[in-house]
């Protein structure tokens, strides 16, 4: 039987973090396809483009937050059921309030290892 393979989108203003988690999914051959954005906008973009099975969002970055993106995300029709690992270096407790609001399951603190990202993403797509 064949395993299904994931493609991911991760958004973070900090470039050095989105080439960390490619370099992690690319060692695993459960994901076929790892898109990179700098920013809400640009991730807005490729989702108008592409269809991703998971987003890994940062929470910090500028114009709009990670927050603001997941806000934005679940109020669209078609893209209201993806699924969302938000990673933050610090959330206030009214921050995880309002993602657990808006439906976020799972966070990620950085720093973080390759083991602790792979974990949560097994938990999110049930790998």
């Amino acid at each position: 039987m064949k395993k299904k393979k994931f493609s991911v989108l991760v958004i973070d203003d900090e470039e050095k973090i989105c080439k960390i988690i490619k370099i992690f999914l690319d060692m695993s051959s459960r994901f076929s396809n790892v898109v990179l954005a700098k920013d809400a906008l640009e991730g807005m973009m490729k989702l108008n483009n592409q269809e991703f099975d998971l987003i890994i969002v940062d929470k910090s970055m500028p114009n709009r937050t990670g927050l603001e993106f997941i806000e934005n995300l679940k109020k669209s029709f078609k893209l209201g059921k993806v699924k969302v690992l938000l990673i933050s270096g610090c959330l206030t407790k009214e921050e995880t309030l309002f993602a657990m609001k808006l439906g976020v399951k799972n966070i990620l603190v950085k720093p973080f290892n390759r083991q602790k990202l792979m974990e949560k993403i097994g938990t999110i797509l049930d790998i």
